[in-house]
């Protein structure tokens, strides 16, 4: 079966590599979408050189954990699947084929597409980041940042009860899909009078959602978050960075919070907990009930022989949002 892998810096090559039946437990996915993440993929083709010691990774190496699929075949001791079900993947990575334990996928209701579903993973990022936020009905939210992540968070805030919510970047598309996903502001960080515009909310946002992953993005997020405040990192630079902590954070009060994907319990939920696999459940049962858009965030979608052509403008820095794989044009 065929495989996406970045084979050196830079270089993404579509190659063979052997399949596998399922073992107990498991299913195998023959996948219709994966789904580019811009952020996590692009540090693992360059290398992430410019991370310093410690944040730099090695090749050849692969990515690819929000996909969607039919299941092939099912291994010994799996009946809650069969063949033919759609489900959603976590970790199938960019391939043809992937096997993988049951806790991994997730039925895909009739009325959600394939190409929807292959977001979710992606999705549930950065709704971990909004409950960590705990958004009150009226808490005025500044997400930083855009792209596909914040899109998502745009989305999930104003269904969170958050108002005014706020959204930020340096490009007027950007800006203006975000208004449609249900931004009821939109602003251009370059803006002279961002901050004044940000403390209009009351004297600075109640929570903010930084994504960008920016140094220089985290201290502006900072200089307009309210006191008592929290800013949410669900970007995070990976490169050392200077925060003014007694001035910035420790004085007025304000909570810095990390939402990596994976800061999340693994296990079966409880009150007030929600695994990374419930978080995908929600968005799924969202979708199917028409209260999300994810259609509007689906930029391009390529053959998985385009792979070197894709790689290369995300190596560059030019990578539109949503971007996604159709393993289908290899049939």
């Amino acid at each position: 079966m065929k495989k996406i892998v970045f084979t050196k810096k830079n270089t993404a090559e579509l190659v063979e590599v052997e399949d596998r039946a399922p073992k107990m437990g498991e299913v195998r996915v023959k996948l219709r979408f994966s789904t580019v993440s811009a952020g996590t993929e692009r540090a693992l083709l360059t290398g992430n050189e410019e991370g310093g010691e410690g944040f730099r990774f090695g090749f050849p190496s692969s990515s690819g954990y929000s996909g969607s699929g039919i299941i092939t075949d099912v291994g010994e001791g799996v009946s809650e699947y069969k063949v033919g079900d759609r489900v959603m993947v976590h970790g199938g990575g960019h391939q043809q084929f992937c096997t993988v334990p049951t806790k991994e996928i997730v039925p895909i209701p009739e009325n959600v597409s394939l190409e929807e579903a292959a977001l979710v993973v992606i999705a549930g990022f950065s709704l971990a980041a909004i409950r960590k936020a705990k958004i009150c009905l009226g808490d005025s939210t500044l997400v930083t940042g855009l792209g596909i992540l914040g899109l998502f968070a745009v989305e999930f805030a104003r269904l969170s009860g958050a108002y005014p919510v706020i959204g930020a970047d340096f490009s007027n598309e950007r800006r203006e899909l975000a208004k449609s996903l249900g931004a009821d502001l939109v602003l251009d960080p370059l803006d002279p009078e961002y901050t004044e515009k940000c403390k209009a909310a009351g004297g600075g946002v109640n929570s903010a959602i930084e994504v960008t992953g920016n140094p220089k993005a985290l201290k502006q997020v900072l200089s307009v978050t309210a006191k008592f405040g929290k800013v949410i990192l669900l970007g995070c630079t990976r490169t050392m960075t200077e925060v003014d902590f007694y001035n910035d954070v420790h004085r007025p009060g304000i909570e810095l919070i990390g939402a990596h994907s994976g800061a999340r319990p693994t296990e079966e939920s409880h009150s007030g907990f929600f695994t990374e696999m419930d978080d995908c459940r929600v968005i799924l049962s969202y979708l199917s009930a028409g209260k999300l858009d994810f259609k509007s965030i689906i930029s391009e979608t390529h053959s998985p022989e385009e792979a070197p052509e894709v790689y290369g403008r995300l190596a560059e820095g030019n990578f539109p949002i949503g971007v996604q794989f159709d393993w289908s044009k290899l049939d």
